[in-house]
């Protein structure tokens, strides 16, 4: 038996992310082997992911596992895996949306679903959150369009628009839109200190507070953040006590161990002129709503496409922070669409949804993103990853699939 063996894989860039992606069929069968397969292929743990092909960030260190759908209503099925870079975990408890924009570019591109000129559109199961995504992918010939005009904030050049909607996204992960069934709560940290939240489920579930308790510019840059040790430990002690209360994890002392990524935490404030990462200056007309999210404990360089998903249906919460503190609707340019100020820019959300109420039918909510397939290839791997079970057997990947027709609204 050979030491080592090659196994097919493609790098994509999804958004402001970029990741590994496989076949199923091509991953180790067992779930602890295709965690240790995984580790392997990033390099990680290393805070420089030397020894393989992650990126030494949270937003390029991510998998995706593709395979045959498990529901009538898919086309395709995909996994995502946030593989964390210091230490040797593989997260699985929620999606990545920037990914999750590649996912229709790659399907097209290897021939899993029919490439119809000018839009393919494909109905992706999200197996993290048994949840239905619509790509939109403009096609072509028989791949997705790798030009255009579209810009991303956070991606320094134009491609072709993928308008990614993420139908009925709420209770993603916790089976309510209002995990904790309150628009807003206090929440006590260790040092007796008392803050703000809202916790809302919508693509991922999102813990949000108020820069002003925590007695930040809501428009600090994540270089700012990084020098804040105390903002840190406050927004990250809060998520592991949420964590907690949502059961996501037993103790709130095991939250960074165990879940390092779910849910999501970040703050949000009232629309805000400031100058972006990358030297721009943005106009408060510009802006419905000032907003940072961290990503497994670090500042994301821009906002998670889940996380404005989230964003945008908390803003249709009566109650909640996010709705409290952003321009009112009948301010806004376009009243179903919210406007994000980020480190690198302004991301929209637009919502699916008739009205903010205490409890709103979010029928969908849609975010623009761009994809690059950038490569094709194969990547070597200890062929002790690989267990003798038969070919025919079924893999961890298909057994954790849900049932077909099942979902997590049920």
């Amino acid at each position: 038996m050979p030491e080592q063996i090659p196994v097919r894989c493609s790098i994509l860039r999804g958004g402001t992310s970029r990741g590994i992606f496989f076949n199923g069929n091509d991953v180790p069968r067992s779930k602890e082997q295709c965690e240790a397969f995984l580790l392997d292929v990033f390099g990680s743990p290393d805070v420089r992911e030397i020894n393989g092909l992650g990126g030494a960030t949270s937003q390029t260190s991510k998998a995706a596992i593709i395979g045959a759908p498990s529901r009538p209503d898919a086309d395709i099925d995909f996994s995502l895996a946030q593989v964390v870079v210091d230490k040797p975990t593989v997260d699985w408890g929620g999606n990545c949306g920037n990914i999750s924009s590649a996912v229709g570019p790659y399907a097209v591109n290897m021939g899993l679903v029919r490439a119809v000129e000018p839009v393919t559109s494909v109905r992706i199961h999200n197996t993290n959150t048994n949840k239905i995504i619509l790509s939109h992918v403009p096609v072509v010939g028989s791949r997705a369009a790798s030009t255009g005009t579209y810009m991303v904030p956070g991606v320094p050049f134009p491609a072709a628009r993928i308008l990614l909607e993420f139908a009925n996204p709420g209770g993603s992960v916790t089976g309510k839109l209002l995990p904790t069934g309150k628009p807003k709560e206090p929440i006590t940290i260790a040092d007796g200190r008392t803050f703000t939240v809202s916790v809302v489920d919508a693509a991922n579930p999102v813990v949000f507070m108020m820069a002003d308790e925590l007695g930040v510019d809501p428009a600090i840059l994540p270089k700012g953040i990084d020098a804040n040790k105390d903002l840190q430990d406050v927004l990250e002690e809060t998520r592991c006590i949420v964590a907690e209360m949502l059961g996501i994890v037993a103790d709130r002392k095991d939250g960074t161990r165990v879940s390092p990524g779910l849910p999501k935490v970040g703050f949000v404030g009232r629309p805000k002129a400031y100058r972006t990462t990358a030297g721009m200056d943005i106009a408060e007309s510009e802006i419905d709503l000032t907003g940072r999210l961290m990503s497994v404990q670090t500042p994301h360089a821009s906002y998670m496409a889940t996380g404005a998903i989230c964003t945008g249906a908390a803003a249709f919460i009566k109650g909640t922070i996010v709705e409290e503190l952003a321009r009112p609707i009948a301010d806004r340019p376009e009243p179903k669409a919210i406007r994000i100020a980020h480190p690198y820019g302004v991301m929209e959300a637009v919502v699916n949804a008739d009205e903010p109420t205490a409890a709103p039918d979010i029928r969908g909510v849609a975010v623009g993103r761009t994809a690059r397939h950038i490569l094709d290839g194969q990547v070597w791997v200890s062929t002790s990853f690989f267990d003798p079970t038969p070919a025919d057997a079924p893999s961890w990947f298909d057994a954790a699939k849900p049932q077909p027709g099942a979902s997590s609204d049920d």
